[in-house]
């Protein structure tokens, strides 16, 4: 009995080896599985860690070239004329992570004057204006004054719509340039007074020059291959007129004035009250005849080659003469160029400001009326309409 009991003792312990022999294999099996998928896994997450290492790295490098983009980018522009530290991300660029949104603070302050090298918009262009009355002064852009000079607009209104500046500006190196105030003459805004007053300063200051018989204008009033040479050449002269001139964009054309402040005076009539005085002077210089001929362009929508031509007009001037100047700016070449938007009444005051804020002459004959007498009557109000219905609607259009 005791030999069964031992088998069937023996034979129990036999079958628990059995079954934990099964179980250490099916446990091995288990393992070795285990082992094989945790393998495949691993070797699936290697590349994907590695992608993710490259892509933050390739971010951080991103990251880097935006920043160092843009900081390239300011440095090319003066720093008096723009602030563009608000629109930079310090820790982004220091670091590997992503660009984080900045708070973007509104730039209050306008560029002060054209200086060479800026990547300045020809909508930041800066222009000043004269509150003689209260003896102010106030800074605005090309882009916001294009905006708000329309035909009903008085200089008041653009002068309260500008920023308020302590001053005009100090010309770059003042001690090694000479200042030039370069006043662009347009009809009805007193260019016969104006004419007449730098041909003979001209003819005074300037070496060489002498009056010619029958000579209305001055030398290069009308004619800009012999304007810039002869303000190159007259260093004693410091107005010169001009009129439907512009300023070449090129270098080849014009070498740089690397010695000159430019300070560019452009007149500012209300254009509805400059269109009427502009008609009327086609009746005063030749009655019903002048009007008729002017009628007879108005009906084709032809411009006049006398004062009632939009060409013609401040704002349009402005617009025209100011592009040449951008192009020279952005290459860059020392030139300095400030732009002056008064009122045209009171032309021999804002050349008394200029007196004493640059240290240049007063002009001679720049309080002078030139045609202050004027015959009584004018065309018919037909041709305004006329006249507006042509141009008009082009004066928003500007840029």
């Amino acid at each position: 009995m005791g030999a069964p009991n031992d088998n069937g003792d023996d034979d129990r312990d036999s079958d628990k080896e059995t079954s934990r022999g099964g179980n250490g294999r099916k446990l091995g099996l288990i393992i070795l599985l285990a082992f094989v998928a945790v393998l495949s896994v691993a070797r699936q997450v290697a590349p994907m860690t590695m992608t993710r290492s490259r892509s933050n790295s390739s971010s951080g490098e991103h990251v880097r070239a935006i920043s160092a983009g843009i900081i390239a980018t300011t440095s090319r522009i003066p720093a008096k004329a723009y602030n563009l530290s608000p629109f930079i991300n310090e820790s982004a660029s220091n670091s590997s992570s992503a660009l984080r949104p900045t708070t973007i603070t509104p730039n209050t302050d306008l560029p002060t004057q054209i200086h060479q090298g800026g990547e300045l918009s020809t909508t930041s262009l800066p222009i000043y204006l004269l509150d003689l009355t209260s003896n102010q002064t106030a800074q605005t852009t090309w882009g916001i004054l294009a905006e708000r000079w329309n035909r009903t607009t008085q200089y008041g209104d653009l002068f309260e719509m500008a920023t308020s500046v302590p001053s005009l500006p100090s010309p770059v190196t003042i001690s090694v340039r000479r200042t030039v105030v370069m006043i662009h003459c347009g009809p009805k805004t007193g260019s016969t007074t104006l004419r007449k007053a730098c041909k003979l300063n001209l003819i005074k200051t300037c070496e060489g020059m002498e009056l010619k018989k029958g000579q209305h204008y001055p030398e290069g009033y009308m004619d800009e291959d012999k304007l810039y040479p002869l303000i190159r050449r007259c260093t004693n002269t410091s107005h010169f007129c001009a009129k439907e001139i512009d300023m070449p964009p090129s270098f080849g054309d014009v070498p740089p004035f690397g010695d000159v402040t430019f300070v560019h005076m452009f007149p500012f009539r209300n254009y509805d009250d400059w269109a009427a005085s502009a008609l009327k002077q086609a009746y005063d210089r030749s009655g019903e005849r002048g009007c008729k001929k002017t009628g007879e362009l108005l009906e084709r929508c032809e411009p006049s080659r006398m004062e009632i031509d939009f060409r013609k007009y401040g704002k349009t001037e402005l617009s025209r003469f100011k592009e040449g100047v951008m192009q020279r700016m952005r290459e860059g070449r020392g030139e300095d160029h400030m732009f002056l938007l008064y009122y045209h009444r009171e032309l021999n005051q804002v050349l008394e400001r200029l007196s004493d804020a640059y240290g240049v002459p007063l002009l001679p004959g720049a309080d002078g009326k030139g045609k202050e007498k004027r015959r009584k009557g004018t065309c018919n109000a037909k041709l305004l309409r006329k006249f507006h219905n042509c141009f008009s609607s082009e004066l928003m259009n500007l840029l």
